[in-house]
């Protein structure tokens, strides 16, 4: 939960805010839009980061990374699924209705000059105010689902001060992450995960819980407690700037980072694999992951 963190504006006023966004994104310049997913990518490291910005659309990205692509779009049109149209207007009139339940909109947000956009797997809102944000991701390695890394918990931070600086009460707010293994990826496994956690917050939905586990036994959750953080806050206008102007690298802070890294063989400051033993000296690197 966030405490006491109330709002002060009205559901109406967040919502043509909102979709004022939308009209402002068919105008600006691309420079001037950014994903939390690249902020996130920025914090693991910003070397990695200026290679994302110089990249070419036809690069060839590694099969983990199309896998996840893919399954978070089958769990995108999972949510979706209904013969009618169900356009960013009828979200918005529904939300301040207080008719709606688990959506994905997309949110915006202006910092320092630049709009930021991301667009969360779950959010659920109950009388128009939002009291469940979920991520979800794919692991590749099954001894990945029982930690919650500091750039994914960066990322969820980002989320919930979205929510919060546009004006939504986040005093009610939960947050957490769903991880599963993307070789056992099941769209209907992971949206049940999700209702089952709407279920341990209090919503009266009627599935049955698994015997091995509250969510499902090839899922974990990694909830976090969102509060206003005034130097997470500032390192995302660190990051936020260093997109916009073009800054210098500072790269990773230990090899195992840079040996995942799609960018590794064209790196001049990927660190090298350490032997066991090795001597440490990572002086001549200004650390930031």
């Amino acid at each position: 939960m966030a405490g006491d963190q109330g709002y002060s504006e009205s559901v109406d006023d967040i919502a043509r805010h909102q979709l004022n966004f939308l009209e402002t994104l068919q105008e600006d310049e691309p420079e001037h839009v950014i994903t939390l997913d690249t902020l996130e990518t920025q914090r693991y490291c910003e070397q990695k980061a200026v290679f994302e910005r110089q990249a070419g659309p036809d690069e060839k990205r590694p099969d983990r990374i199309i896998r996840a692509q893919e399954q978070h779009g089958k769990l995108v049109a999972e949510m979706a699924g209904t013969e009618e149209e169900y356009h960013l207007t009828d979200v918005w009139d529904d939300i301040i209705a207080g008719d709606v339940s688990l959506l994905y909109p997309p949110l915006f947000f202006k910092l320092i000059g630049v709009i930021i956009y991301g667009r969360p797997t779950y959010l659920r809102f109950i009388d128009s105010q939002p009291t469940q944000l979920t991520l979800v991701r794919g692991v590749t390695k099954k001894r990945y689902l029982d930690e919650l890394f500091p750039s994914e918990r960066f990322l969820l931070w980002c989320y919930c001060t979205i929510l919060d600086r546009i004006g939504f009460s986040v005093s009610d707010l939960s947050a957490r992450y769903l991880k599963y293994p993307q070789d056992e990826f099941n769209v209907v496994e992971v949206s049940r995960a999700q209702m089952l956690v709407a279920v341990e917050d209090g919503d009266d939905i009627a599935i049955q819980l698994d015997d091995d586990s509250t969510v499902h036994p090839n899922i974990r959750r990694h909830p976090i407690e969102y509060k206003r953080d005034s130097e997470t806050g500032k390192q995302l206008r660190e990051y936020v700037a260093f997109w916009r102007d073009g800054g210098e690298p500072t790269g990773a802070g230990h090899w195992k980072q840079c040996a995942g890294c799609r960018f590794n063989p064209e790196c001049d400051l990927a660190l090298p694999r350490e032997s066991k033993g090795a001597e440490r000296n990572y002086d001549w690197i200004n650390c930031t992951a």
